[in-house]
């Protein structure tokens, strides 16, 4: 039987035409039993996959863990094997919509990089703290802000909490690995360090009406979106055309992050967008995507990293660079410029937050915010926006009273 060689990035054949497995992308050989994915080792060990298969088969095609599993765990559980039943189980999360495809791809990547490091066989149970030093290590060489490093930590924790003791863990080992002081998540104090050193994250008024002066329909809408109420990458990629009241000037989409609600005034500015974008969308190759207000020129629903790409070409067109053009920064301008009015509640409403769970004001208050609360907020924020063109204060027309709405709701 030969070998095949993992160093290329192809996928090998079957050692032999009735070899029960297959190569799947993730470099590992697999089988479906009884309509789920299961994996058996490595490309280049099609001898032990086949042992680990042959052991196996009788329980998975009865439903059952296991024995090898439910009889050894502590002492059989590898690296390898601790991705492929993490990834099995958040697969799950993703089908029944509690998990983003793109979340799970990403924990994917972090699974791929602990075998790298690590080794596939590397005991789970026998990490220590030099493993997770060198981990560390290869982290910093792709990501290099404190922020994105404490992020890659926590989603790396997750697979050994997922598999540890306790009532959240499975169980598939008795006690986690000792990461050590260098695999902590970096300090509060040295994160806000790092964020007054970057600057605010927010843009600049000017910035963002260049933007807009150089934006096709679509991203345009969108960036009027992400300042007008926040919207994030996903928010704008999910946005189905249901949730707009254009004739009345309102959204109402609950955050695709957590499913908070959230009702937004829209400005004239958007609603005009909208319009010109829907009336330019193309109809989608698959109808499951008729309820996406944007569609690429392809015919497919935009993607959050989609949004982001077409963001950041059209920033450096306008004279930006790559480091400033992260279309989330419309959010957190979004929330600074609004947090003036100081309604803490209205901007909550607007962006999609809630309050700490300590926060017992927060648990008692039962209230929805008032429209007007709201408009005063985003009418703070257009004004911001577009104050060279506008001859009223931020707040208030000259009579004393409220500004008039901005868009037809108003």
């Amino acid at each position: 039987m030969s070998v095949p060689n993992s160093t290329t990035n192809s996928r090998p054949s079957k050692p032999y035409p009735e070899f029960p497995l297959f190569a799947h992308s993730t470099r590992r050989w697999a089988k479906k039993i009884r309509g789920k994915l299961h994996y058996f080792g490595a490309w280049s060990d099609p001898h032990g996959a086949l042992r680990r298969y042959l052991t196996d088969k009788d329980d998975l095609e009865a439903g059952r863990k296991p024995r090898r599993v439910s009889e050894g765990v502590t002492q059989t559980l590898t690296v390898q094997r601790m991705v492929g039943l993490f990834l099995d189980a958040k697969e799950i999360n993703v089908q029944s919509g509690e998990m983003e495809q793109s979340t799970w791809n990403a924990y994917e990547s972090f699974g791929s990089r602990m075998i790298r490091v690590f080794g596939a066989d590397a005991l789970v149970e026998r990490l220590g703290p030099d493993d997770f030093q060198r981990l560390r290590q290869d982290l910093q060489t792709t990501h290099k802000r404190l922020t994105s490093i404490n992020s890659d930590i926590g989603k790396i924790k997750a697979f050994f909490n997922w598999a540890g003791p306790g009532n959240n863990g499975q169980g598939y080992i008795d006690r986690l690995p000792r990461f050590g002081s260098l695999f902590k998540r970096p300090s509060k104090s040295a994160l806000e360090r790092e964020r007054e050193e970057q600057g605010g994250r927010i843009f600049a008024a000017e910035q963002i009406r260049a933007l807009l002066a150089g934006a096709r329909p679509s991203l345009r809408a969108m960036i009027l979106l992400g300042i007008n109420c926040g919207y994030g990458n996903t928010d704008c990629a999910k946005l189905p055309p249901d949730r707009l009241d254009l004739d009345h000037g309102w959204a109402s989409f609950s955050r695709t992050k957590n499913a908070i609600r959230r009702r937004n005034p829209l400005w004239s500015e958007t609603i005009d967008a909208l319009r010109v974008a829907m009336a330019a969308r193309k109809t989608p190759n698959d109808p499951k995507h008729a309820n996406r207000v944007f569609i690429t020129k392809y015919s497919q629903p935009f993607r959050a990293c989609a949004v982001g790409f077409e963001f950041e070409k059209l920033a450096v067109k306008v004279g930006m660079t790559r480091e400033e053009a992260d279309f989330y920064d419309l959010r957190r301008t979004c929330a600074s410029i609004g947090l003036q009015v100081n309604d803490d509640e209205a901007m909550r409403t607007i962006l999609g937050h809630k309050r700490l769970s300590a926060d017992m004001l927060g648990v008692y208050n039962r209230l929805q915010v008032g429209d007007e609360r709201l408009l005063l907020v985003t009418r703070h924020i257009h004004d911001w926006l577009f104050k060279s063109e506008v001859s009223t204060s931020a707040l208030e027309s000259g009579d004393g009273q409220p500004a008039a709405p901005l868009g037809p709701a108003a």
